[in-house]
C-alpha cells in the first residue's frame, strides 16, 4: 500500500505530519518486541509436499523507517538472507512471513529442484545451502 501523504489525521482528527507518523511507528516497534522477534521456520508448503528444515530456519526481521524525502515511502519490515537468496519486505509480520514462504518456495523450484548443470556459479551455492538444511517430504 502506498501513501502519498505529507500529513494525516490522528484518531481525534488532528492534523499530524508524516514525520510524526514515522516516530509513532518507531515507538510501536520499540514497544512491541514481537514485531522484530525472529521467525522460526520448520516447514514451508511445496505443492503437495513440504519443504522441511532439519533445524528451525531462523530469520530476524529489521525495521525500515519511512524516508521523509521519498514521497509515498512507508515503514516496513524486511528479512534478508543472501545465502538463501531471500530478500523480502512487508508492512506486517503476517505479510512478511507469507513472503518468506513464497521466496523459499520459489528458490526451491528455480534452484534446488534443478540439475546442477542448469545452474550457474551464483545459483549453485544457493542450491547447496538449501540441500544442507532442508529436504522435500511428500504429503
Amino acid at each position: 500500500m502506498q501513501r502519498n501523504l505529507k500529513w494525516s489525521l490522528n484518531q481525534v482528527g488532528e492534523k499530524i505530519t508524516m514525520a510524526t507518523l514515522t516516530q509513532d511507528f518507531a515507538q510501536s516497534v520499540a514497544d512491541d518486541k514481537t514485531m522484530l522477534a525472529p521467525f522460526e521456520i520448520w516447514e514451508v508448503p511445496y505443492g503437495d509436499a513440504t519443504i522441511k528444515f532439519h533445524a528451525p530456519l531462523i530469520l530476524t526481521p529489521t525495521w525500515m523507517p519511512h524516508d521523509p524525502d521519498e514521497p509515498g515511502d512507508v515503514e516496513y519490515l524486511d528479512v534478508i538472507d543472501p545465502e538463501l537468496f531471500i530478500d523480502v519486505y512487508a508492512e506486517t509480520r503476517e505479510e512478511l512471513l507469507a513472503w518468506i514462504h513464497s521466496e523459499i518456495f520459489m528458490n526451491w523450484k528455480h534452484f534446488v529442484s534443478k540439475d546442477d548443470s542448469q545452474l550457474n556459479s551464483d545459483t549453485l551455492p544457493i542450491k547447496r545451502k538449501y540441500l544442507a538444511i532442508a529436504e522435500v517430504v511428500d504429503g
